[in-house]
């Protein structure tokens, strides 16, 4: 009875301990989603920043595994050091808030120096910002496999049950931080949150490690006969480098199926989480699968290559039904993804099984395993991001990723699965086929590699062009100018309007004698072009080096104004380069991607943007951004509230082709003269310019000064009495992108529309 009560407890802690991995889990990823987040801030939503980022992020987790893995397997105590690593990171998180603080000092003052020498200087400040805690989370994996692997009869089990639930916790993080705690209580709580679960799971570990005893090296099952493949060399090196190459794999598939699985959604927030949810879950089930299946005749070389040929194959499928898929709900596409997911996070522990020699070095084979599959892991982001997507394009990339798979798959199974018997022709011949089928495909340019946007492009029969860049897949409609779009990731992003001239001519109309412009958000370069059209010296900021090269789609003279000396493009996040300049300018005109919710699109919507904007504009320099009528009335009183409280004066204009709204900011009033009116706007170069946009018919033959006049909705003390106490849009409490549990109980209608405003209006 006593040595059952005993095992009973032992069982009884070992589920405690793997719980608070769980929480470990949980905590890591939301950490990762505040601090990219903040990091983006700081650098720029640029794909080099970003992969800077996620490199330094996932580096420091690698390095951590290693290290975990070499040390492991001579501690005495495994538990009780994974507990006071799990406080450690708590710690050392809370400081991070004011590494970032001193990194965006830095890197303010290093924003001039060449491109080359700017990536050397983000990735610098990331690695000394977010590496060292990572370098502790990477530790926590090796820590508890040296724990509670103790029988090698269990010792694939154990792995499996520790990596399912690490992964099930960054799954958990991810829902529990995009869907809830964001939008409700911000990115800093979210981050003091992801530190309480921290110092929880250390707490676990560390009152589960004051009942332990000292424990000693831990022997094989006497008696047990089982094979050890890992003791040959040359099988050692090659689950090494099959792990190197799914880690590749795995990482530049996640960001590839984001893409894919992202077009035509209007890239919400939701749609990311959505799909990290469903890839991590896979992983997850993975892991608790070869957790159930393990035993000594299974785990096996010849299982491995099975499981690599598996994600092959779920890969390759992947993409007709993420393409030409029936359903538009991205939620049940992700699905697609739960096959090759589950091989993947079958075949991570079942490679640390086949590495490991005794339970003692359990943890060994496991950190050095993760440093390989981390390194793959790293170099796979980045290539999928800065190579293969610009190259190939996005689902062409996709197949070859998944033809890699199987050639790493045929590898190990010729080389080292055995028995030969029914299976022996039969795989070598399947794999062969998975590696030349996606080959022929890309070659020969089989309508499988087309986006959905494309097919329904085609579909409808529209004159197109298709390229896609580090950042996005982009469309570019041609044909007669009222079927003129530009779709960024299967979203109409901008069609030719009166409205996106206007965004030159309205502030050119109340500040006549400004000379310098900025438009942020290239679109069809229509801005850009009508205010070089009034002569101002104009500078263009988009993130995509691509959205500028479709202005001669749009524009027979495209090319005139693309290379005209009174014109500047810029390829950079427009939020960080009016933070980051030395330029100052008199009118900043900005006109953010649609919709409104879309995931990034925030950041020039936040009281940081405005103030930072506000810095660079000269003396009674005018900001003006374009609001969508795609909010409710409770959002549009955040977005008035959060632009007037940068600037002294406002002035709210109704669009006269009925689509939104102009905001007007400046440091004096805001008004025009009706004779410079008339002037700027009916002259025969501005009717020309103009008069060319396809809805220009709705207001022909009426006066500017009448229109304009007609266009006036709220100013000053009336944007503040409309506004009331709502709520301000910052960096820490990204409103507009984080919105679901408001609409989920929001009660009415109180969608925005213009017959609504004007009643509401003084």
């Amino acid at each position: 009875m006593g040595s059952f009560s005993e095992e009973g407890r032992r069982r009884h802690a070992d589920r405690l301990v793997v719980c608070a991995f769980v929480t470990s889990g949980a905590a890591g990823l939301m950490y990762q989603v505040v601090w990219s987040r903040e990091l983006v801030l700081v650098f720029g939503n640029t794909t080099e920043a970003i992969g800077t980022i996620v490199s330094a992020f996932m580096a420091g987790l690698g390095l951590g595994g290693l290290v975990g893995g070499l040390v492991s397997p001579r501690l005495r105590r495994p538990l009780l050091v994974y507990g006071i690593v799990e406080l450690a990171v708590g710690g050392s998180a809370l400081l991070v808030p004011a590494g970032l603080h001193l990194v965006a000092g830095v890197y303010r003052q290093a924003y001039d120096a060449a491109p080359g020498e700017l990536t050397l200087v983000r990735l610098a400040l990331t690695l000394a910002t977010v590496t060292p805690v990572t370098f502790l989370m990477g530790l926590t994996l090796p820590l508890l496999t040296r724990h509670l692997v103790n029988s090698m009869r269990t010792a694939g089990a154990r792995m499996g049950q520790l990596y399912s639930a690490n992964t099930l916790g960054a799954m958990a993080g991810t829902l529990l931080s995009g869907i809830i705690l964001i939008e409700l209580f911000g990115l800093s709580v979210t981050a003091d949150t992801a530190v309480g679960l921290n110092v929880l799971a250390g707490g676990i570990a560390l009152a589960l490690a004051a009942f332990e005893p000292v424990g000693g090296q831990v022997a094989v099952d006497p008696g047990l006969n089982m094979e050890q493949p890992a003791q040959t060399p040359g099988l050692r090196r090659l689950l090494y480098a099959a792990t190197f190459v799914s880690g590749f794999v795995a990482l530049a598939l996640e960001v590839l199926w984001t893409r894919m699985l992202a077009e035509g959604t209007g890239s919400l927030i939701y749609i990311f989480v959505v799909i990290l949810a469903v890839y991590l879950f896979g992983i997850a089930v993975g892991g608790a699968a070869y957790r159930a299946a393990s035993s000594p005749g299974r785990d096996t070389p010849r299982v491995l290559a099975l499981v690599l040929l598996g994600i092959a194959v779920s890969t390759l499928v992947t993409v007709p039904l993420g393409t030409v898929w029936i359903s538009t709900s991205p939620i049940w596409r992700a699905i697609i993804l739960l096959p090759a997911t589950i091989c993947m996070g079958y075949a991570f522990p079942l490679s640390a099984r086949l590495l490991t020699r005794d339970p003692a070095h359990g943890s060994r084979s496991i950190g050095v395993l993760y440093a390989w599959n981390t390194a793959g892991s790293i170099l796979g982001s980045l290539a999928a991001a800065f190579v293969l997507a610009g190259a190939l394009g996005t689902n062409a990339s996709i197949l070859i990723l998944a033809s890699a798979n199987a050639t790493a798959g045929l590898v190990l199974f010729v080389t080292h699965a055995r028995p030969y018997r029914r299976l022996s022709l039969r795989v070598p011949l399947g794999a062969v086929a998975m590696i030349a089928i996606p080959l022929l495909l890309v070659a020969t340019g089989s309508p499988m590699v087309k986006t959905s946007t494309e097919h329904r492009l085609d579909a409808g029969g529209f004159t197109h062009y298709h390229a896609e860049d580090r950042l996005s897949t982009l469309d570019a409609v041609g044909g007669p100018p009222s079927e003129r779009r530009l779709f960024v990731t299967g979203t109409s992003m901008t069609y030719l309007s009166t409205d996106t001239k206007l965004m030159a001519y309205l502030p050119k109309v109340t500040r006549p004698g400004a000379n310098d412009f900025l438009d942020i958000a290239f679109g069809m370069g229509t801005t850009y072009r009508s205010a070089i059209n009034l002569g101002m010296r104009t500078d263009a900021v988009d993130l995509s080096p691509t959205v500028p090269r479709m202005m001669p789609v749009f524009y027979d003279d495209a090319e005139k104004y693309l290379n005209n000396p009174l014109g500047r493009v810029v390829t950079a996040d427009g939020r960080n380069y009016v933070r980051l300049t030395s330029r100052r300018y008199d009118i900043i005109s900005v006109d953010p991607p649609p919709p409104i919710q879309s995931a990034g699109t925030v950041v020039l919507y936040t009281r940081e943007f405005y103030a930072d904007a506000h810095r660079h504009l000269r003396r009674d320099g005018l900001m003006t951004e374009w609001l969508y009528f795609g909010v409710t009335l409770a959002e549009l009183r955040e977005h008035l509230h959060t632009f007037r409280s940068e600037f002294p004066h406002v002035l709210v204009l109704i669009s006269p082709m009925h689509g939104g709204l102009y905001l007007l900011g400046s440091d004096s009033d805001i008004s025009w003269d009706p004779a410079t009116a008339s002037r700027l706007l009916e002259s025969p170069e501005a009717m020309r310019d103009i008069g060319d946009a396809p809805d220009y018919y709705r207001i022909a033959g009426r006066s500017w000064p009448s229109i304009l006049a007609s266009m006036q909705w709220l100013k000053d003390g009336d944007v503040d009495r409309f506004s009331g106490d709502a709520r301000l849009i910052t960096d820490d409490h990204p409103r507009t992108e984080y919105y679901l549990l408001r609409h989920m109980f929001a009660s009415g209608d109180q969608s925005v529309s213009e017959a609504r405003l004007r009643k509401l209006g003084p």
